[in-house]
């Protein structure tokens, strides 16, 4: 079994003033296993998301043709109940330590919607979450993550 715990991340406005409540943020290596290109990234954890959901922009970044021939779209219901068209791409999601050094769990190819809206990171329940026992500390402002994994 492996466990890690990680702290709540607090967020500083533009104007200088600091977020009073923390989010449980995870750090990331997202892959786009076709190219073989990645960038580490903050993502927050999702309870209430079915499936993560990446910004274009990222998919972009990591070599994926947003609207390519061939890329499956579909029209979701989004942040606040809006619709949004997403872009579906494949990757591999990679989970970084407390630290954001070393890869302590690593995904199969998954395929995650992409949004032009450009959206945070979201961390959702069926393409990532699902693999974990999360138990959020929201008085002490942590979150651990377990899980048996003999792969990883």
């Amino acid at each position: 079994m492996k466990k890690f715990t990680f702290p709540f991340a607090v967020f500083q406005y533009p104007d200088g003033s600091v977020d009073p409540m923390g989010h449980p943020c995870l750090w990331l290596n997202v892959v786009n296993p076709e190219k073989n290109i990645s960038e580490k990234i903050w993502g927050l954890v999702d309870t209430g998301a079915d499936s993560s959901l990446f910004p274009a922009t990222l998919a972009v970044n990591l070599g994926h043709n947003l609207k390519g021939n061939g890329v499956k779209s579909t029209t979701n219901i989004g942040i606040e109940q809006k619709e949004i068209t997403v872009y579906s791409h494949s990757f591999t999601i990679e989970l970084l330590d407390p630290e954001h050094k070393d890869v302590i769990w690593k995904s199969e190819n998954t395929t995650i919607d992409c949004s032009e809206t450009n959206p945070p990171v979201l961390i959702g329940v069926n393409n990532f979450l699902k693999n974990f026992k999360l138990t959020i500390d929201y008085p002490n402002q942590e979150f651990e993550l377990e899980w048996t994994d003999d792969k990883n």
